[in-house]
């Protein structure tokens, strides 16, 4: 039989018996398969007051759930995201960091790219780059100064603090126009609710594969 250490940090046990309020609580908590109140997970890391919980938590935490939550996650995704006509901003297919490119052409060139060095033949290569992408969203230059000063004083003075700063004014001002010169500074994220469509049919067949997968998964 394995030995665990079961972690029982967040339980609360109810003492009923009158004890001294100004000394320690004798207490032990102990396996017990006749009369359980509470089920610790396999490893012993999580502890729930059900046996029914004690077991979802270690379903989720198999290879299985995990691979079936990403798929209901993607095909959501998918089914749910709008189409953009005539996107022609940055675009992503998974959000990972060497898979941005700034338009479709680009995704495509990368995406060939990383097939042939795989050694997929160049004729088989069109079927498998992507059909749709997600567009992205961009952000700019966006640093809340006087968000970080407030929260600074309060960490570190009194509660009047703000009132004792000194020319203000002329920190706003350089920020606004320090600010505004930054224009240059954007940044572009996966945005999934939007899509813009690279192959119709094949697009069209990935969201009906995945509003039936959707389906089952919740039959």
């Amino acid at each position: 039989m394995t030995e665990i250490q079961a972690n029982c940090q967040f339980i609360t046990v109810k003492v009923t018996c009158k004890h001294d309020v100004t000394k320690p609580v004798p207490l032990r908590l102990k396996r017990d398969t006749k009369n359980p109140n509470l089920w610790a997970t396999g490893d012993g890391k999580r502890v729930f007051n059900s046996e029914e919980w004690a077991l979802k938590s270690m379903e989720m935490d198999t290879p299985e759930y995990k691979e079936n939550s990403r798929k209901r996650i993607e095909a959501s995704r998918l089914v749910r995201a709008e189409v953009v006509e005539n996107y022609t901003g940055w675009v992503t297919t998974t959000g990972d960091e060497d898979d941005y490119a700034a338009d479709v052409a680009e995704l495509l060139e990368k995406h060939g790219d990383n097939l042939a060095w795989a050694g997929v033949p160049i004729d088989d290569i069109p079927a498998q780059l992507p059909a749709w992408a997600f567009c992205c969203r961009e952000d700019g230059f966006d640093f809340d100064l006087e968000d970080v000063i407030d929260n600074y004083l309060s960490d570190n003075h009194h509660e009047d603090a703000r009132d004792w700063l000194v020319d203000q004014k002329e920190l706003w001002d350089f920020w606004a126009a320090w600010s505004a010169k930054q224009s240059k500074l954007t940044s572009y994220f996966i945005d999934t609710q939007r899509i813009v469509v690279i192959d119709r049919a094949r697009y069209e067949a990935e969201v009906a594969a995945a509003r039936e997968y959707l389906a089952e998964a919740s039959s």
